[in-house]
């Protein structure tokens, strides 16, 4: 009996194997499809913060190695825990051949607007990457760059390097709130990571805005 159940764990092994590979090559087709027509720098950006009442908001950029083993379980960072993050976000420094990230703060949120911001932020990041890459992919996000960019819906669900960028720009930002909530510790920065929820909500209304609050959003200020 304990001989037969260790060939069935054994089949369902290979058999989650085999389906990982096959959603990790699925992850990939976009990549693949350009390295075909000849581009070899393909950067995925992805942002995080947007919708946030506090810090900054933040872009990724990142240049996978194509060449190297798949990263196992990369995909979308808010389809992976805390920790299942932090462990592919290090897999991913490891094995790519650039990355980078960029901010821009509430206040100049508040001065350029959330969409300028936006813009901005993701341009930026692809701007400090050390390779230059030949094409961008983004998630969604229109930018005008001196090389090809290709604005993907969902791309944080369906392309290797936009999930990957995802993965990175959210390790970041959160560790950015969880040092603003040493800093300002009545707002839960470490919990709810600036966003609107009802207990931060409470403590804006308590103790009034902070500085890395951004004013121009509702519900910062009534």
């Amino acid at each position: 009996m304990a001989a037969e159940m260790k060939i069935v764990e054994g089949e369902e092994s290979v058999r989650k194997k085999a389906e990982e590979i096959k959603r990790l090559s699925n992850l990939c087709v976009f990549e693949d499809s350009l390295l075909s027509e000849g581009y070899r720098y393909i950067a995925g950006v992805d942002e995080v913060g947007r919708g946030a009442l506090a810090g900054p908001i933040l872009a990724a950029a990142v240049i996978l190695d194509r060449k190297k083993v798949m990263i196992e379980g990369l995909k979308d960072s808010k389809k992976l825990t805390p920790e299942g993050r932090m462990r592919i976000f290090k897999k991913i420094l490891r094995s790519c051949i650039s990355w980078s990230v960029a901010k821009i703060s509430a206040q100049q949120i508040d001065e350029i607007s959330l969409k300028n911001a936006n813009i901005l932020v993701v341009k930026n990041a692809v701007m400090g990457l050390k390779t230059k890459p030949d094409i961008v992919i983004t998630d969604f996000i229109s930018v005008d760059l001196d090389i090809p960019v290709i604005p993907l819906i969902n791309g944080d669900e369906i392309c290797a390097s936009v999930a990957a960028a995802s993965i990175i720009a959210k390790v970041v930002r959160d560790k950015i709130m969880i040092k603003l909530s040493r800093c300002y510790p009545h707002y839960g920065f470490e919990i709810n990571k600036g966003y609107g929820t009802r207990d931060h909500l409470k403590s804006i209304r308590m103790y009034g805005p902070c500085t890395v609050h951004r004013m121009s959003f509702k519900g910062v200020l009534e």
